[in-house]
């Protein structure tokens, strides 16, 4: 036996779904492979309609098994199974015969009739029982025909209608059953049939003579007559208007014949009459045979509801067009024809129809041209001529002869020839013992049959299981072999009529065949065994083993344990070769297309004139020798790129030598067993779509394709075959190495250039080859596993409805499902299948019941979808659904400890969402707290996710970023859950809502949070959380407070995490400002004063336009207060030198402050880049100097620079001050005098105060000068210059001295003005405001005073009297003096 089919070793190459993807891609290159039989054109080398071939003149065309190859002396085709005598009470009955009797077979209900003269007998022919007949006719019986009621027109308890004929009436008759519900395979009889005593229908024949009667599987019947005419039966429910219930229609003549008597209906034709009917269901086409040979075709059209005649060929055509084909051939040879039958399309795409002659001659026709497959009939056309067996030169086997009766269906012929009178031979011309090949070659058997026979038929036994369903794409497909389909197709039985009885005769399958030679060599030790393997090819053998093997069956036990020796016996081993071409075939040219796929070859098969990578192609099925199998790389179950990769090497290695690696025909026997079972499900979807009518309107509803019972066939099938695997798991190999895993080539070991290689090498070779093969094995192992659970599961899913468990699926999930096939249901539907049982679980937890039940035959039936903890899980949603509906608080309060505690001995398997959305839904926050913080606990038990954390999140920490995501996933349940109660807490308890519906108001929903419930409850959720442990868990808590806006209650946490959840998330977001000023703000509230401040210093010294000025200097503001705090708790050097530092820097900050403000003013094209810049960072005063002051001509902020830095230049400053005056007299131009002279002194008294306590920066005598000239000059109020100077704060003194030594100085721009006057009229303005409020200098100042006033008015007076002529003015102006002069005495005194 062999010591590399199965084994324990696991599987190390790809995990579980890869294997299962693998093993899938086996499956599909084999049905792929099973689909390349040919087609009957292709079989019978007919390449158009206008080139008709022949065959049969070859010995291949029918070779005999006993001179091939493999050695059979015989194998079985035909196989009798019982003869029925006919009933004692019909042989009674023949003495009573007096015109007329028939005999005939109803193989749609299992039963035989038997017409004498009027009377009709049906019964069963399987064992002679179930007598019925009628005898309420008066006529003879010319013929008899079941057919298929129309629907809807009977009552259901008429199942077939049995048509009669008699020479007047063509009666209609039910036919029911007690029992038509039964398995026809168990119970082939259909239960006890009863016919109807009363006649449906009676139509009168009209003196035709009626030959034959069919029916198609639309209830329509179709009639032959004497005359050559084709007629219908057609009926209706109800008569109408221009036609009757039930009428006869001649189709031969006219449409309209019905009304017109059958004697005025003649035609001048020779008489030749219709006397066999062949119906094509799949094509919509009748076929009519008359007693001449002429052959007529009829289109019934598309929807088989229409007729019309096509075309016809007479025998004397149809023998010289055969005679043309097959010159050879005497004539007579091709005629007359007994029998046609149609070819459905599911056997030929060209082929329409069969005709058989006596000497058994088929002759192929077609009714379109070739390529127009979908077209309607338009002719009929002879394609191919097959002689019988015998025909070859040196054939020494019998003709048939003298055949009278025929029937073919499905590729098998049965010929029924005379003998003698009293006997016939039956002949069978079968092609099932040679698939794939590529031309047609057939097995003849043939049995002598007591009697003649007067009818053959084939017993209809539908598939086990489903029935293969139509191509994908809508294209005809054809059936493939018997040899792919026989482990689901019962065995063929045909039933013979004789005067005897009936004989039921088996046509045997290879499985059958198989197992006859091992019952009659008693085990597979026989040369007959062994050739059976060399016949059928030991892939093809073994596949056909398993069907045995597996069987369970209590009789088959003796045969499966012998097929399971022989599956190993003859099996084959893995073989490598180098150099030279395989074996020819036993027998004939195969059929290229076939070549095998199988394995895990990544090369495409070759077609015809192609060749495969060894050199050669593959053999076909049927015509290997032993040990022939499928070619593969040794790049097995490796990625396209390892396999490309190896593919090289091989390149390389062989140096054009041809080699080939085959898998065994073990392995490859098992893949083509698999991928036969799942044949009719693999490619098709798993659902079908129906609409219907429901309260809401139609709606489409999910119905599974395949029923239960369909899917407890293919899991048994799947099962039985998982279980020979696990049976036969000891044939093991030896561990793999290094030397021997996949891919693996041995160095030092090239092969010599004759091909040869050590035996070493060789050694080596084959032991990777068999672990390549163990690896496959054990993948398709799997993908069995996998089916069988798919399957169980569907099975649990349909016995529960369906489409009520399928609705519950979302909509995503029921479109994925709508258009997935098998194959993907299997390979890539885990997620599906997972839905499916959430939703079968929800529905027993919708109706309160428990789910032990349902999680047990889960558990049993699919472990990997519906794992223990999954049981848990749902144990634990029985106990949460309880709890909800729980009145009583403490045993509410138990059931949700212990749902918890089930949820958390699963954490990692658990959906959290839906889990914590459930607790959350009976306010059970605690837990889903805990819950999630035990799931990130055991999703990241080493910690891999703090540590990703501490060390920067770096990208490539893989394995770190996976945990810290996982645990992410986690936290994000609180969170939400927090952010869930946050907003309920917040909102309006009486917040107003548009009613769903107009009526009273809803009722207030009871489960609904309160606000100050929700408040309660997050803060009791929230202290929970603090007093976690988990450092992750509270940098995710923290996230979501900063994201809620939360960042005063985030700095009231008191937490050791926090101020390092801070610091590193400032140190990995360093332009994260949001997290700066957290930091910064904790140092303030944790009163580390210092850490503060040096955060707010490089906050604003942080470069970037994120931060604007006036922010920067906030941040400076805060930090000195904060250097400030420092020092008074603490102080040292250090400290004292930072605050200095802050406070030039403040000083500094101010004047760019003013800088930018200044600027801002400005036109904005031109300053767009510098209040950028100013926004930027701070500046020093020699930047803010020279490139912004002194560019814009800022004279305000030029003198700020100056006095900041300290530098003295008495005529820059005054030039600055003498600048500011100006921009300030300018930007008033347009104001009135009083509103100019207010704006300037309030400009003046601004500036003055920042620098009038410094004469350096504040020159008084020039700003008095040049005030009073601009004032002389605009005609201001003479009082207007020294009041602004008080308003700054100049002592009236200094004044008066400034204003004295002014007027001393004897400046002519006065005289120039035309006011010589203007200094001593503001002089008495001066004095006199001293005199009138003499308090504004103090009182120990006035007397010394008021004492050089007095000098000075009397210095003035004389100025003013030296004056030649004075004017009235000057008049006016000393007696104003003198005034002020008695007022400055009185003070004095």
């Amino acid at each position: 036996m062999s010591s590399s089919f199965l084994g324990n070793q696991t599987l190390s190459q790809a995990s579980l779904a890869d294997a299962v993807e693998s093993a899938a891609g086996i499956v599909d290159r084999q049905l792929l492979a099973d689909k390349r039989h040919g087609d009957l054109t292709d079989l019978l080398k007919v390449q158009s309609h206008k080139l008709p071939t022949a065959s049969g003149l070859n010995d291949y065309d029918y070779p005999s098994i006993t001179d091939t190859r493999a050695g059979l002396v015989s194998l079985p085709e035909l196989s009798t199974v019982k003869r029925v005598p006919l009933p004692p009470e019909l042989v009674e009955q023949f003495g009573h015969m007096q015109c007329n009797c028939m005999m005939g077979l109803f193989p749609e209900i299992s039963r035989a009739w038997l017409s004498i003269d009027s009377d009709i007998f049906v019964w069963n022919y399987e064992h002679g029982g179930d007598l019925a007949y009628f005898d309420g006719l008066n006529e003879t019986i010319l013929s008899a025909g079941l057919v298929k009621p129309k629907p809807g027109i009977f009552q259901p308890h008429i199942h077939y209608l049995l048509c009669l004929t008699t020479p007047v009436d063509i009666v209609l008759l039910g036919v029911s059953f007690s029992s038509p519900h039964l398995d026809p395979i168990t119970d082939p009889g259909f239960g006890e049939m009863h016919l109807l005593p009363d006649p449906l229908f009676t139509v009168p024949t009209d003196n035709t003579y009626i030959l034959s009667i069919s029916g198609t599987e639309s209830g329509r019947i179709f009639m032959t007559g004497k005359d050559g005419c084709l007629y219908e039966l057609a009926y209706q429910a109800e008569d109408g208007w221009f036609s009757r219930r039930c009428r006869k229609i001649n189709h031969s003549t006219s449409s309209l014949s019905f009304l017109v008597p059958s004697f005025l209906n003649f035609s001048f034709a020779e008489d030749d009459p219709l006397i066999q009917i062949s119906i094509d269901e799949s094509r919509h086409i009748l076929y009519t045979r008359s007693e001449k040979g002429t052959i007529q075709v009829f289109d019934l059209g598309e929807d088989g509801q229409g007729m019309s005649r096509v075309a016809a060929i007479t025998q004397t055509t149809i023998l010289q067009n055969a005679a043309l084909v097959a010159r050879t051939i005497d004539r007579s040879n091709f005629k007359p024809i007994i029998h046609i039958a149609a070819v459905t399309r599911n056997e030929s795409t060209n082929v329409h129809l069969i005709a058989v002659t006596h000497t058994g001659v088929r002759l192929y026709f077609t009714t379109c041209y070739f390529g127009e497959t979908r077209s309607r009939p338009s002719m009929l056309s002879l394609l191919h001529v097959r002689l019988p067996p015998g025909f070859s030169a040196i054939s020494t086997q019998q003709r048939p002869t003298n055949s009278h009766m025929a029937h073919y269906k499905r590729g098998t012929l049965l010929l029924a020839a005379s003998q003698s009178e009293d006997n016939d031979l039956l002949w069978a011309l079968s092609p099932d013992t040679f698939p794939f090949q590529s031309q047609l070659m057939e097995t003849t058997a043939s049995a002598p049959i007591d009697g003649r026979t007067w009818a053959i038929c084939e017993v209809p036994l539908p598939l086990y299981g489903l029935g293969v369903p139509s191509d994908p794409l809508g294209m005809p497909t054809i059936d493939p072999p018997l040899v792919v389909t026989q482990h689901m197709e019962p065995v063929r039985r045909f039933v013979l009529l004789t005067a005897q009885g009936s004989h039921l005769m088996n046509k045997l399958r290879p499985v059958d065949q198989l197992r006859q030679l091992l019952l009659n060599n008693n085990g597979p030790d026989s040369e007959e065994v062994k050739a059976f393997f060399k016949l059928h090819r030991a892939d093809q053998a073994c596949a056909t083993c398993l069907i045995l093997a597996c069987s369970k069956l209590a009789v088959d036990k003796q045969v499966a344990d012998w097929a399971a020796r022989a599956f190993f016996l003859y099996g084959g081993e893995a073989q490598y070769s180098i150099g030279g071409n395989p074996p020819p075939s036993n027998i004939g040219p195969t059929f290229h297309g076939n070549t095998s796929t199988i394995g895990t070859s990544g090369f495409a098969s070759p077609g015809p004139g192609q060749t495969s990578f060894s050199g050669f192609t593959t053999p076909a099925p049927g015509m290997h020798p032993n040990q022939m199998s499928t070619p593969i790389t040794s790049g097995f179950g490796q990625q396209p790129q390892q396999q490309q990769q190896q593919q090289q090497q091989q390149s390389t290695f062989t140096s054009g030598l041809a080699h080939e690696m085959m898998f065994s025909g073990k392995h490859d026997g098992l893949c083509l067993y698999v991928g036969r079972i799942v044949r009719p499900l693999w490619d098709y979807r798993v659902v079908n779509t129906f609409t219907v009518q429901g309260k809401q309107g139609q709606k489409e509803i999910i119905g599974s394709r395949l029923s239960s019972e369909d899917l407890g066939w293919f899991t048994e099938q799947l099962s039985d075959l998982n279980d020979f695997i696990q049976a036969h798991s000891q044939f093991t190999i030896p561990v793999m190495t290094d030397s021997m895993t996949p891919g693996f080539t041995p160095r030092g070991t090239l092969p010599r250039p004759d091909g040869a290689m050590d035996e070493q090498a060789r050694r080596r070779y084959q032991a990777e080859l068999q672990t390549q093969e163990k690896i496959s094995t054990q993948q398709m192992e799997q993908l069995i596993e996998r089916m069988c659970e798919v399957l169980g599961l569907w099975k649990i899913v349909c016995d529960h409805q369906f489409h009520v468990v399928a609705g519950e699926l979302t909509q995503d999930q029921q479109n994925q499902l709508r258009s997935m096939t098998f194959k993907n249901f299997v390979v890539h539907g885990k997620e599906i299948c997972c839905a499916l049982i959430s939703c079968l679980i929800k529905r027993y937890l919708g109706d309160n019941a428990t789910t032990d039940a349902i999680s047990s035959k889960l558990r049993e039936v699919c472990p990997s979808l519906y794992s223990t903890e999954d049981a848990v899980a749902s144990k634990a949603n029985e106990l949460l659904q309880s709890a909800k509906i729980t009145q009583n608080k403490y045993e509410r309060d138990r059931l949700l400890r212990e749902a918890l505690l089930m949820y958390k001995q699963i954490p990692q398997q658990l959906d959290l969402p839906v889990v914590c959305g459930q607790l959350s839904s009976v306010r059970y926050y605690d837990g889903i707290v805990d819950l999630c913080l035990t799931a990130a606990s055991k999703r990241d038990p080493q910690g891999l996710a703090l540590h990703h954390y501490k060390n920067g999140a770096q990208p490539e920490d893989t394995q770190g970023w996976q945990a810290f995501s996982l645990r992410m996933d986690c936290y994000r349940c609180i969170t939400e859950m927090l952010s869930y109660l946050l907003s309920t807490s917040m909102s309006h308890p009486q917040a107003p809502s548009v009613p769903r519906s107009p009526g009273p108001p809803p009722a207030p929903d009871p489960h609904r949070l309160t606000n100050t419930e929700a408040e309660q409850y997050t803060e009791q959720v929230f202290k929970l959380c603090l007093k976690s442990e988990d450092e992750v868990f509270h940098v995710a808590l923290y996230e979501w407070l900063i994201a809620e806006n939360l960042t005063e209650k985030l700095l009231e946490v008191q937490s050791p995490f926090l101020e390092t959840y801070l610091k590193q998330t400032a140190n990995y977001q360093p332009d994260n400002l949001d997290t700066l000023d957290l930091l910064w703000k904790y140092y303030e509230k944790t009163r580390n004063f210092t850490a503060a401040a040096r955060i707010q210093a490089k906050l604003a010294e942080r470069r970037g336009t994120d931060i604007p000025l006036p922010q920067r200097l906030e941040y400076l503001s805060r930090a000195i207060m904060c250097a400030k705090s420092s020092s008074m708790r603490t102080s040292s050097a250090n400290e004292g030198e930072f605050l200095h530092e802050l406070e030039e820097k403040m000083e500094v900050a101010r004047i760019q402050l003013q800088v930018l403000e200044m600027v801002s003013k400005l036109p904005s094209h031109h300053t767009e880049d510098s209040i950028s810049r100013l926004n930027s960072e701070l500046m020093d005063i020699t930047t803010l100097y020279g490139e912004f002051a002194e560019p814009y001509g800022l004279a305000e902020c030029k003198l700020a620079i100056v006095h900041c830095a300290g530098h003295y230049d008495p005529t820059l400053v005054e030039s600055l001050w003498q600048d500011i005056v100006d921009k300030e007299f300018e930007h008033s131009l347009a104001s009135a005098p009083q509103t100019r002279m207010a704006t300037i002194s309030k400009k003046l008294v601004i500036l003055g105060k920042l620098y009038g306590a410094t004469e350096r920066y504040f020159p008084l005598a020039f700003l008095v000068k040049y005030l009073e000239k601009k004032s002389c000059e605009y005609s201001f109020d003479s009082k207007w210059v020294f009041t602004t100077l008080q308003q700054i704060g100049v002592s009236m003194p200094k004044l008066q001295e400034v204003y004295d030594r002014l007027f001393k100085s004897k400046d002519p721009y006065w005289q120039a003005m035309r006011k010589p006057l203007h200094l001593l009229t503001v002089l008495r303005c001066l004095v006199e405001s001293y005199t009138d409020a003499p308090n504004t200098v103090p009182a120990y100042e006035r007397r010394a005073f008021t004492t050089t006033c007095l000098d000075n008015v009397a210095a003035y007076l004389v100025e003013l009297q030296s004056i030649v002529g004075g004017d009235t003015t000057v008049r006016t102006l000393i007696a104003e003096f003198k005034g002020v002069q008695a007022k400055l005495e009185r003070l004095q005194c």
